[in-house]
């Protein structure tokens, strides 16, 4: 028998509650005492029901009262603006275009997905597609900016019509439930949409409020329901993540939009107290979002980003939150890739380029960074007239725009690491996990990298899949769905129930080095001590600039164990020459190679498989190298990745001695290559015992302090290339000869 939920008892008195009558709102539910009520309540000890409801609807337009980022009287001015200025705009076009279809039932989802609803036949709670993430998308209303900033360009009074008849018709069919018995389901009332239905409707009801269609009844209907979603909200929000952020925040904004709402003070009290602490658990003190999702991280962020304009309308003091806004946005502009997309970690999908843009030009205006700016837009963006006004134009585009000193970042904390060649859409970019992801959005990712160049993602990340527990969503989240290495057939951390899963493997990045020639990182992963017999791994990689990028895998372990080497490709095909132990992929423009030194610890097997690609809601298939080793101890995989454009290079690497105070280091100790190309040359040396792995771990298993790890090992007398060196990494960085 198929389980009941929100979708079959919503009709069920003993499960909903109707919308309160006009009389038990106004006389119960609103603060009748507020200065300014005196008209209301006058109508009301009179009996005049339509009188008071008319008062109190006179009094939302015509108060001097800041409700939002702008009020109802100011809505003419935005309209005037929005046409002068951005009337040609792409973006307002497209508003337009979506406001044409959205009015005719045909509505934006998400994943490039849409509903249509013939006639304004809306069906609120049916499945839709492959996924319950749809159907929620639809009730949370984000496409309602679009019908509202439509109406403001264009003055077409059918978008007013849709908007009030699809908010009548939510409300009519949707009645609150009765206390929180579906707040665990993925439902129209599940927490959450609740929460991002109380900011996502309320510019749609300041612009929308003077308009004939949007009738007294109609806007009470909404008045009322806001009401109950901020009841549900204070009752059932989230205790921790993003979710309660959401729900805070859409807690303030109804209480700013609706202070007449008696509960309004106490809920907007509640939220600000609660917040910022929600805000600093979410955030690490170097700015990184802790879910380990570039796409979480831009949600949270979100909720600041829109805050703090608002409040500075408002002169309520936004500081704190000001200041982690500013380090978000920081690691925002490092995880944007060339394509102006973001680093696919975590649950995280294809980002629409003109909204990340948008973000980064509000942290322009809010904080004067022109580095900002030039990851942003040249003018003021449509979008951010709604939020910070006509007057902003002038101020944004004084900002001079240039891209960060440095195209090189480490959030060791949050663990990301960050180089590119520069900020040019063709430069080579690299990016990796190393950190602890915390919840469901995080994967098993550590040390995984994501590489660019030639404005093609040339290792690229399976992405995030659909939310629904399936065998896809499971591959998505997996290790060997992510460019790191499988230990033992297992994934990094073990994952119990989809949402509510341990934090994953343990990092510590030990070095990240930024220099002209060369970049250099070096970190370890603690996901597989848990194994009877521990396994470290650790990952190098040397980024030379123009060139390549080497990266060598590092495994330190007793017992023999099985290491599963991935590296997935763009979509499309891959060569293989397993007799010249390489593969490269075939599109017309940006390719890469992949060449696998023979190991000397133990035989190694090479394979091309098949993984998943998920981009906008569909899986696609994508190649992926494997690379397969048994063997006991200490184990290492050397890889060189190199990109280059419609003609595949010739590259030479052969080993090269290397000696500590004498003694000939084995493959094992160090890493010594000659790596060349046509006409240049670079010898390269790696020496792998300068940091014990094991001492970030004590006895029992527990992470030691910063203060109390060892240092490096001084080295004395390395002899490498000609040369005597006394650090533990060397790039002999030769110059191309034309």
């Amino acid at each position: 028998m198929k389980q009941k939920g929100y979708k079959e008892l919503r009709k069920d008195p003993e499960y909903t509650e109707p919308l309160p009558t006009d009389v038990e709102f106004i006389g119960t539910m609103l603060n009748l005492e507020l200065p300014g009520m005196e008209a209301v309540r006058c109508f009301m000890e009179q009996g005049d029901i339509v009188g008071a409801r008319d008062a109190f609807l006179h009094r939302i337009e015509e108060a001097e009262l800041t409700r939002y980022y702008f009020g109802v009287g100011e809505v003419p001015q935005l309209m005037k603006e929005a046409r002068s200025r951005y009337g040609d705009f792409p973006e307002a076009l497209q508003d337009i275009a979506e406001a044409e279809r959205i009015a005719e039932g045909d509505i934006p989802l998400f994943k490039e997905k849409r509903a249509v609803f013939p006639g304004g036949a809306y069906d609120w709670n049916s499945w839709l597609y492959d996924s319950s993430q749809y159907q929620l998308h639809l009730t949370r209303f984000a496409y309602l900016k679009r019908l509202s900033r439509g109406y403001c360009l264009t003055g077409n009074e059918k978008f007013a019509e849709c908007f009030s008849i699809m908010m009548e018709d939510f409300i009519d069919d949707n009645p609150v439930p009765r206390g929180g018995i579906f707040r665990g389901e993925h439902c129209t009332w599940d927490p959450l949409s609740v929460g991002v239905r109380l900011f996502m409707l309320p510019e749609a009801f300041i612009v929308f409020y003077r308009s004939k269609a949007f009738t007294p009844e109609i806007k009470m209907k909404l008045i009322k329901s806001f009401y109950q979603h901020g009841e549900y909200v204070r009752k059932y929000h989230a205790q921790s993540g993003n979710h309660v952020c959401m729900q805070l925040r859409g807690l303030i904004q109804v209480s700013l939009l609706l202070p007449e709402l008696k509960p309004a003070q106490q809920w907007l009290e509640y939220a600000r107290r609660e917040l910022p602490g929600h805000i600093r658990d979410n955030v690490y003190e170097d700015g990184a979002q802790f879910e380990g999702s570039s796409n979480y991280h831009q949600v949270v962020m979100r909720d600041l980003y829109e805050l703090v304009p608002l409040f500075q309308k408002l002169n309520i003091e936004a500081l704190e939150y000001s200041e982690i806004l500013e380090k978000m946005l920081e690691v925002q502009s490092h995880l944007m890739t060339p394509d102006m997309q973001l680093a696919r970690f975590g649950d995280t999908d294809a980002q629409a380029e003109n909204e990340l843009r948008n973000t980064m030009s509000l942290g322009a205006y809010l904080f004067g960074r022109g580095d900002f700016k030039f990851l942003g837009h040249p003018q003021l963006p449509f979008a951010l007239l709604w939020r910070l006004g006509p007057e902003a134009a002038e101020r944004y585009e004084a900002i001079p725009a240039g891209p960060a000193p440095e195209p090189f970042a480490c959030f060791p904390v949050g663990g990301y690491l960050f180089s590119r060649q520069s900020w040019e859409k063709e430069a080579m970019y690299m990016a990796m996990r190393a950190g602890v992801g915390i919840g469901g959005h995080a994967h098993s990712d550590a040390l995984s990298l994501i590489l660019y160049a030639g404005g093609r993602e040339l290792l690229a990340d399976s992405g995030m899949g659909l939310f629904e527990w399936n065998k896809e969503r499971k591959y998505a989240v997996s290790t060997r769905a992510h460019n790191t290495v499988v230990v033992d057939g297992q994934d990094q951390h073990v994952r119990g129930l989809h949402w509510n899963t341990p934090q994953t493997a343990a990092c510590k990045i030990w070095d990240a080095r930024h220099g002209k020639d060369y970049d250099y990182w070096f970190a370890s992963h603690y996901g597989y001590t848990r194994y009877d017999d521990p396994v470290i791994h650790s990952r190098k990689v040397v980024f030379v600039k123009n060139r390549y990028w080497l990266i060598v895998d590092l495994f330190e372990a007793q017992e023999q164990h099985t290491y599963e080497q991935y590296f997935h490709l763009p979509i499309g095909d891959a060569v293989v020459q397993w007799d010249r132990r390489q593969l490269h992929t075939n599109h017309n423009d940006s390719n890469v190679l992949l060449l696998f030194p023979e190991q000397e610890q133990a035989e190694d097997q090479l394979a091309l498989e098949s993984g998943l690609d998920f981009r906008q809601g569909q899986y696609y298939v994508n190649p992926v190298a494997k690379r397969s080793m048994s063997t006991a101890g200490r184990a290492v995989y050397e890889t060189l990745v190199v990109p280059y454009g419609a003609v595949q290079p010739q590259i030479r690497i052969s080993r090269m001695p290397v000696t500590l105070e004498g003694r000939e280091l084995s493959a094992l100790e160090a890493t010594a290559l000659r790596i060349s190309g046509d006409n240049w040359s670079d010898e390269i040396c790696l020496y792998h015992n300068s940091v014990d792995v094991n001492s970030y771990l004590d006895h029992t298993g527990n992470i030691v302090s910063q203060e109390l790890l060892p240092g490096k090992s001084v080295l004395a007398g390395l002899e490498f290339a000609g040369g005597r060196h006394s650090d533990d990494v060397i790039v002999n960085h030769s110059v191309q000869q034309n």
